[in-house]
């Protein structure tokens, strides 16, 4: 059996969840990255998005060029690549069109949507997991791994990148 590309600890997914719901019981919608060591499948770094350069509505996420800049260039200094966008929705797991043409468009970059923002589920299985091939295309989700006991996590935006 091949390795997957992509293991989510469960530190990871419970510390995005925790922004999300944060943000979700205010009425909007937020979102983050998941990055790996170079060579690894298993998620090390959740950034997560701060302020400048991030628009939050209600139906609405963006990350602007200067913030997918900073943590981008954070990550190749620090030995990471970035793997996949998490992001939030009020009530079910799809992509929108925003979703579909503002995405980063990367061959083999996943993209995962996690439902009911107010509650989240903090397990990634519950979530709705794309990948982009030619266009994005449903995949599985990724497996948890509940053995981890801690992943790093960042904040990001388009004043850079700090710890959280």
């Amino acid at each position: 059996m091949s390795q997957p590309n992509l293991v989510v600890p469960a530190p990871a997914a419970i510390r995005l969840c925790t922004d999300i719901r944060r943000y979700g019981q205010a009425g909007v919608e937020t979102g983050g990255l998941f990055l790996t060591k170079l060579g690894d499948s298993t998620v090390s770094v959740v950034a997560v998005a701060g302020t400048t350069g991030i628009v939050r509505k209600y139906g609405l996420f963006i990350i602007t060029k200067p913030a997918f800049d900073a943590i981008f260039t954070w990550a190749e200094d620090n030995e990471l690549q970035v793997r996949a966008m998490v992001h939030s929705h009020a009530t079910a797991a799809f992509l929108s069109r925003t979703d579909r043409e503002g995405g980063l468009r990367v061959k083999g970059f996943r993209s995962a949507v996690v439902p009911t923002f107010d509650n989240p589920p903090e397990d990634p299985a519950l979530w709705r997991w794309w990948t982009f091939i030619s266009d994005w295309t449903p995949s599985e989700a990724p497996p948890c791994d509940p053995t981890v006991a801690s992943t790093d996590s960042v904040v990001f935006d388009g004043d850079g990148v700090r710890a959280d």
